[in-house]
């Protein structure tokens, strides 16, 4: 054996030996559902924790979440109730989240990154085959916090998004809970996050007034030019008025735009708007619902009870590009699940 040779097989032996001390480390936190023990050693004694199981799908994350205050509990109409959420957690402050992570089925490698700026930032893969993991706490300031898909998995990966809503463990957020949300939000648009949408831009409509709150898609598909949708913080008991529009989709850069295996395009039609109600015990019920028609205005009037709402359409939405019928396993194939016209109601006393 010459040098060269000599030196290619230590090589070999090194990259090996990586692999096998990779796998070894690795191999305990496969297949343990419910969290690590150095993960779970992050949370205080006698704290209140919610346990979250984050499936990724392409493109939207599954959140199934069961603790002492919070169990998700979603009705999207008045036959179906799930018992996960789609691209939502619901928190109260100070509680502590403990997130199991898993790829869906035939989904490519995607990412939960949470930038809590005020505390920390998780950024995990969600890897096919494995398990991911993450313990952080909820912020202490009511109000709307966005978590993203980091990684590059489909055309739309930018669009996988989710809101997490802290609300009081009961009534309503407070004026200086609403204000210091606000602040904490404002400065880090304008100085550690310029230009990076991690939190939707914030409407305050809190005026004695019947408050009218307005969104409008662009032919993205995106309310106000932000996915998730503006939050809007209106008065608790108040009447509040959403108007809502989306205009016809066109184009394949809209995800309403389906093409058959004719070569035809079509936009997307049957899909459910809404108001839904976010109650203090995480369940989600349906205020008010309409078929989506596109090109035309259509208005929601509700009474802010609960301490939250959601707006839009808050179910993913099959999308699947098969031009001429050429999408297969071995050609490639562009379909999934999307979700961009939604956002947030915050309630203050």
């Amino acid at each position: 054996m010459d040098k060269k040779e000599r030196w290619e097989l230590i090589w070999i032996v090194f990259v090996l030996a990586l692999f096998v001390i990779v796998g070894v480390a690795t191999a305990p936190l496969d297949g343990n559902v419910g969290g690590v023990p150095q993960e779970i050693s992050q949370i205080p004694p006698h704290a209140k924790v919610d346990n979250v199981l984050v499936t990724a799908y392409q493109y939207y994350f599954n959140l199934s979440e069961h603790g002492v205050d919070v169990n998700s509990v979603e009705q999207i109409n008045g036959s179906t109730t799930n018992n996960f959420y789609y691209n939502i957690l619901v928190a109260h402050p100070g509680d502590w989240l403990n997130l199991t992570m898993v790829a869906g089925p035939e989904t490519a490698t995607t990412n939960f990154f949470f930038p809590l700026y005020n505390d920390k930032v998780t950024d995990v893969q969600i890897v096919p085959g494995l398990t991911g993991y993450a313990v952080f706490p909820s912020p202490n300031v009511t109000g709307v916090y966005t978590f993203i898909n980091g990684e590059y998995d489909g055309p739309w990966f930018s669009y996988q998004e989710g809101n997490m809503i802290v609300i009081p463990t009961s009534g309503y957020s407070s004026p200086s809970n609403i204000s210091r949300y606000i602040t904490t939000t404002h400065q880090a648009f304008s100085s550690a996050l310029v230009g990076d949408p991690y939190n939707p831009p914030i409407y305050v409509e809190n005026t004695t007034m019947a408050p009218v709150l307005n969104v409008v898609s662009n032919d993205y598909n995106v309310f106000n030019g932000t996915i998730p949708g503006p939050t809007f913080v209106v008065n608790a008991g108040s009447t509040v008025t959403l108007n809502m529009y989306v205009p016809t989709p066109k184009g394949d850069h809209n995800y309403l735009y389906n093409y058959t295996t004719t070569g035809k395009a079509y936009p997307d039609k049957g899909l459910i708007a809404g108001i839904y109600a976010v109650w203090w015990n995480g369940t989600i019920t349906p205020v008010e619902t309409t078929n989506l028609t596109y090109n035309t205005h259509i208005s929601f009037t509700f009474n802010a009870k609960a301490p939250a709402y959601l707006y839009g359409v808050i179910y993913p939405v099959f999308y699947n590009y098969d031009l001429d019928g050429m999408s297969s396993t071995l050609t490639g194939e562009q379909m999934g699940y999307v979700m961009s016209l939604w956002g947030t109601v915050m309630v203050e006393s």
